[in-house]
């Protein structure tokens, strides 16, 4: 049977597991106490909610107390970025990072904080001078790997190189990578780690930041002392409890799902045929598993906006995005994919098609059709 929708959209958030989805109705079914009173309920939640702080610690290779739950990446990257940097730090970040960053990054430069750019090559990875000191006690703000167009950092040779031009502390962007392999937080070299619920099969609504040990975490939002005194507010137990499921449902059954969507994209590419034909440049490193997010697909086209061709696959049963930055319907275009040296046109053309646990080759084979017919029809619609 063909199916009437087929959402493509996985990168912006999967749709929840069943058994998550009857843990956290069955959290809330039996009542869940504030976890910071004195009474039995209100130490059953506590209980739920150190178990999920524990699970996740064991799954990213931390501490329990390193862990810190906020309600979205965003505000997690917030911070993370709050705590590292001050306002005469200097900031490295990258045209290329999640909206939430470039925020950020702006927002420390409209201060008059010291912020710089660093470029991105063809295929979206980070450039990072190594001859001489260029960056002295910066802080970093990097993702692992980008949502936008798909490409994974080569991130041990970067850390090599930001440490030999004196950069200091990093704080990553890791809600694409998580879901993506494996990941040890220690590993990543960063003070704070950004990691999300949403990706993995998790509700919306909760985050986390993973700091080191040794980092000092200052809050944003002051309140009763919850989170160790990182962040104030009550704590979204059974959303915490949610993420943690989903995050040890994904972690165990990550390389068969790194697998299923191999072929998901395969069958997609087979079906959709040579892209030139269709006047899309493919965006972002070569798709290949070591260069570029499992299940996903990126391109541009000089001769649509993204939006628009978003509206038509809408139309026509394909939910998919576009990756660029488009700011109160004013279209400009994206940040990354102009740093990439994408023409103009093309940086207000992008198309993002990402896949997930649930797209089954069926669905990857009619989405190819789909697609294609739509381009064509657009295409051919569009004013020489």
């Amino acid at each position: 049977m063909t199916p009437s929708r087929i959402f493509l959209d996985h990168a912006a958030g999967s749709p929840t597991l069943p058994e998550v989805v009857e843990l956290m109705a069955e959290l809330q079914r039996a009542g869940i106490g504030n976890p910071n009173g004195g009474h039995t309920e209100a130490r059953r939640a506590r209980a739920v909610l150190d178990d999920a702080r524990a699970n996740l610690a064991e799954d990213f290779g931390v501490e329990p107390r390193q862990i810190t739950f906020t309600a979205t990446a965003s505000e997690a990257l917030a911070l993370g970025l709050h705590s590292a940097l001050t306002p005469t730090l200097p900031l490295v970040t990258t045209a290329g990072e999640h909206r939430g960053s470039r925020a950020l990054a702006a927002q420390h430069a409209a201060a008059g904080g010291p912020t710089e750019l660093l470029p991105l090559d063809a295929q979206g990875v980070m450039q990072v001078p190594g001859a001489r000191p260029s960056y002295p006690g910066a802080v970093g703000l990097f993702a692992l790997a980008s949502g936008e167009v798909g490409t994974i950092q080569p991130w041990a040779a970067f850390t090599t190189a930001w440490r030999a031009s004196g950069g200091g502390a990093l704080v990553v962007d890791a809600v694409q990578a998580a879901y993506h392999h494996e990941l040890n937080a220690q590993a990543t070299g960063a003070a704070h780690l950004v990691v999300g619920s949403a990706k993995v099969g998790g509700p919306f609504g909760i985050a986390a930041l993973i700091s080191a040990v040794d980092a000092k975490v200052r809050p944003l939002v002051v309140g009763g002392g919850q989170e160790r005194g990182r962040r104030g507010g009550t704590e979204a137990v059974v959303l915490a409890a949610g993420f943690a499921a989903a995050y040890r449902a994904h972690r165990l059954h990550a390389a068969q799902t790194r697998q299923h969507l191999a072929a998901l994209t395969d069958a997609f590419d087979g079906a959709l045929g040579p892209v030139a034909l269709l006047g899309l440049v493919p965006t972002g490193a070569p798709f290949t598993s070591d260069t570029r997010l499992a299940g996903h697909r990126s391109y541009a086209a000089d001769w649509a906006l993204g939006d628009d061709l978003v509206a038509a696959l809408d139309h026509a049963g394909i939910a998919a995005s576009t990756g660029s930055a488009c700011i109160s319907g004013s279209r400009e275009p994206s940040e990354a994919l102009h740093g990439m040296g994408h023409s103009d046109g093309e940086s207000r053309g992008g198309l993002r098609l990402t896949f997930g646990r649930t797209s089954t080759v069926e669905e990857a084979r009619h989405a190819a059709t789909v697609v294609r017919s739509v381009l064509e029809r657009v295409r051919t619609a569009v004013p020489a």
